[in-house]
Order: C-alpha cells, then sequence, then structure tokens
C-alpha cells in the first residue's frame, strides 16, 4: 500500500537544508494525552535521561518503563553528537531505528518489477524506518518491521512479497526504480556502496548535492541494483548499507536562539530543549518573536470550563463579585522549567472584588483563595503535556487559612480548595495571590509518553 504524503511547513531559504532542520528539532517532540483520572495521591515519573546513551538498551537500562519511541542517542558519549532513533521493543529486546521522515510516492521505496522471468504482480516496499546498529551506523537492509508492501510474483521457486532497502531489480531486462531519502536525519550515505548485480545486470545509483538522497535504477535477467554484498535481494535477504553521520543543528533551548540561530520572527508552537539535550525538549509557544526578548509559553491542552482556572471567592472582607481566571498558557522559565505564576499574557478573567487597599480583576495560576471561611476551587491540568507538578509544591497561606490538593495519578491534574479569612492555597511561597503577585511554580519534564 502506497504510504500518505505528508506536507512539512519549510521556510524558503535553502530549501533542502532547512526542512531537514525543522525535521531534526520536530522529531524530537513527544507528548503525552492519556486521560488521567483523580486521586487522593501519586508519584510522578522520573526526571528526563540525565545520562548520555549511545542504545535504546542504555535508556532501558536508566528508565526501565520507558515506552517505545524517539529518544536521542549520543555518538561515542559526545554531549553534541547525538541522533534520534526510534526505540522498539522496549520492554522486550530494546532495538533501534532510524524514522525516515519523507513519506511520499516514491520516496524510500523499494521495487521488483513482475514481467519475463519472474511472472506476477510487481512488488513494492515502502520503508518508514530502517533498522541501525548504533555502533556501525550500519542499515540492516532486510529488516521490514517498519515498512508495508504491496504485490506478489515467482523468482525460480521463491515466492516475492517484500523488498529490502534500497534495491531495484527485474527479471525483464527493464530497469525498476527505487530511492533513499535521508532528509531530516542525521545521516548521509555514498552512492559508491550501490552496485549491479545478477545476469545481463545494469543500473545507476545517483546521489543528491547532500548525499542525503539516492535514486536507483536496476535490473536484468535477473539483475538489480542494491547495497553492495547483495544476493538475490528480496524478501528479508538484505545487506548492511553503511551510513555516514553528520552533525545535527544545534538544537534551541530558548525562543531567543530560535531568532538568533534560525532567523524566526514568528510566534508559534516550536521545539525547545533544555540545556540543548534532545532527551528533555519540550513544545513551547514562542511569544514576541519580533522584538527583543522573545518569552517561552507552555500551552495547556484543556482549557474547557473547569480547567486551569484559579479562582477568589467574593464575600466577608472581600466585597464584590467572584474573580476567576482561566489559562490558556502559562508562563515558562525554560532554563529552570518553573511557571511564573503572575503572568496572564494568555488568560481571561471574570469578576471584581475589594482586597484593601487592592481592587482585584485576575488570579494568579493555581491559586484558590477566599475572605468569609469558605473554601473555594482552583484547577491545574498539564495533560498533553510532558509536565508534572509535585503536590509539595502547593500549600496554604494567610489568616485561618485551610485547604486541599488532590493530585492525580501522573500528577499532572490539581484539584485544588482553599480559603480563610483571608486564605488561600496555592504554589508554596505565595503571597496574597492575586493580579499579579505571583510566584514560581516547579514542573518536572516527565519522559516521554506512547
Amino acid at each position: 500500500m502506497k504510504p500518505t504524503p505528508k506536507s512539512f511547513a519549510i521556510p524558503t531559504l535553502n530549501r533542502r537544508a532547512t526542512r531537514a532542520l525543522a525535521w531534526s528539532i520536530t522529531a524530537l517532540t513527544v507528548g503525552c494525552g492519556a486521560n488521567d483520572s483523580v486521586s487522593p495521591a501519586g508519584t510522578s515519573a522520573s526526571q528526563a535521561l540525565s545520562t548520555l546513551p549511545a542504545t535504546c538498551a542504555d535508556v532501558h537500562a536508566v528508565h526501565p518503563n520507558a515506552p517505545d519511541g524517539n529518544y536521542g542517542l549520543y555518538v561515542g558519549g559526545d554531549p553534541d553528537t547525538y541522533w534520534t532513533a526510534y526505540c522498539h521493543d522496549m520492554a522486550g529486546t530494546p532495538r533501534e531505528y532510524l524514522t525516515l521522515p519523507f513519506q511520499m510516492e516514491g520516496t524510500n521505496v523499494s521495487r521488483y518489477v513482475a514481467g519475463g522471468a519472474s511472472p506476477g504482480t510487481s512488488v513494492v516496499t515502502y520503508y518508514q524506518r530502517v533498522r541501525l546498529h548504533p555502533d556501525t551506523f550500519q542499515v540492516d537492509t532486510g529488516d521490514q518491521t517498519f515498512a508495508t508492501s504491496t504485490g506478489e510474483l515467482k523468482h525460480g521457486s521463491d515466492t516475492v512479497r517484500a523488498m529490502p532497502f534500497g534495491v531495484a531489480m527485474s527479471c525483464d531486462g527493464g530497469q525498476a526504480q527505487a530511492n533513499i531519502d535521508l532528509v531530516g536525519t542525521s545521516f548521509e550515505v555514498d552512492s559508491s556502496l550501490f552496485g549491479v548485480g545478477g545476469y545481463d545486470a545494469s543500473g545507476t545509483a545517483v546521489a543528491s548535492f547532500d548525499r542525503q538522497v539516492v535514486t536507483l535504477s536496476g535490473g536484468g535477467f535477473c539483475g538489480w541494483t542494491s547495497p553492495l554484498g547483495s544476493y538475490n535481494p528480496y524478501n528479508q535477504t538484505g545487506a548492511l548499507l553503511q551510513l555516514k553521520y553528520r552533525p545535527p543543528p544545534r538544537l534551541p533551548a530558548t525562543c531567543k536562539d530560535l531568532q538568533t540561530d534560525y532567523s524566526f520572527t514568528q510566534d508559534g508552537e516550536h521545539t525547545l530543549c533544555v540545556g540543548r539535550d534532545p532527551n528533555k525538549c519540550w513544545s513551547a509557544w514562542c511569544h514576541g518573536m519580533d522584538g527583543a526578548a522573545p518569552r517561552e509559553y507552555l500551552t495547556l491542552q484543556h482549557t474547557e470550563d473547569g480547567a486551569n482556572f484559579s479562582q477568589y471567592l467574593a464575600g466577608g472582607a472581600s466585597p464584590g463579585t467572584t474573580v476567576r481566571t482561566r489559562y490558556t498558557r502559562v508562563r515558562v522559565l525554560p532554563d529552570t522549567l518553573q511557571v511564573d505564576t503572575g503572568d496572564q499574557t494568555f488568560s481571561t478573567s471574570t469578576g471584581q472584588l475589594t482586597h484593601s487597599p487592592h481592587m482585584v480583576k485576575s488570579m494568579t495560576y493555581g491559586a484558590a483563595m477566599s475572605c468569609n471561611g469558605i473554601q473555594t476551587q482552583a484547577n491545574v491540568d498539564l495533560r498533553g503535556t510532558r509536565f508534572s507538578v509535585e503536590p509539595s509544591r502547593f500549600g496554604v497561606g494567610g489568616y485561618l487559612a485551610g485547604g486541599s490538593v488532590a493530585p492525580s495519578a501522573s500528577n499532572q491534574v490539581f484539584s485544588l480548595s482553599g480559603g480563610g479569612n483571608c486564605g488561600w492555597l496555592g504554589p508554596v511561597s505565595s503571597y496574597n495571590p492575586y493580579n499579579q503577585f505571583g510566584t514560581l511554580l516547579q514542573l518536572t519534564l516527565n519522559p516521554p509518553q506512547p
């Protein structure tokens, strides 16, 4: 079956190099969005990898419960040389695969054209990922774990239903076509590593200027073009194809990095990596990109009624109407992953009351407050992001204050209750958490979720 074409937003300058950069950054984005029920207590997931893994087994050794997914692996323990691997079978025998970003008709495809001595229908195999040995950077071209095939033909007594990676073959003298496209990865391949084989064989292997794309043609009676060392390269009879590592672009840690390193000037969602570590990446909304000091915000995926709101219940010593502030994004300091709870750039508020001598028109993030002795509610909901919060980061303050913190199992959802005369529940070190009188709330960056 032919894969569905995928398109990517590509800036106009140096289109091919830039789309590789865009994918290298985007490929590191990992998310979580599983539904999460609220429970009285829970433990947070571990922080992202602090070692320098070279293999998926290394990742598994540090995080035994890590799911299949994308992980940054380091070359020879060098923190500046890494690549993005898809780790497969993490619950069993972890193996490394290289994701091939460009999945369009005619890309990352192998073919055996039916006809002549090979009756049937042409066999076409598309590869979404290839098995890459992390110690040698050799592709096992016969591994079809992440491949899809159509067609069936006879080659002598053998039935052919799939083709190894990087093979063009025929038995009718015609030229079959194949393609390898590594654009958007940290690898390239030399066209001299391909050759023709079989009887009366002919073919070509033509590489792009950056050696990330190889266009193959081959055939004979029967003949093929394939990686050197191949023989009758059909089904799972592959060879080892040597790739060459190429340093990836420098990962951005801040929105300012995107400005200075990549000339991005438009607000939008981007991937940032704490300390430029590919295993500590998160999705940030960059705000003010056309100015001198862009800022990072975390987009909150749950903004329905009852999610991500703070409240000051009117009454008692605070006459007026209850103040309720709903947040769609919160300001996150990218170096420390702390929320500035007083930043209300992406929030809306209703109500107005007096907390002498101040007029209160909004509430800081994660705060529930009253001055009539009745507890009111607030909510923090980080589902759909890579972040959680330790329950101990919340506490009560004020006069005759009381409250409770009900976290979900993953510490991503918090039902907060607080109040007093006057009192509140909010992030620890909060004081009169209304208007823009916020504090810093520490987040925890979790491992990627399936």
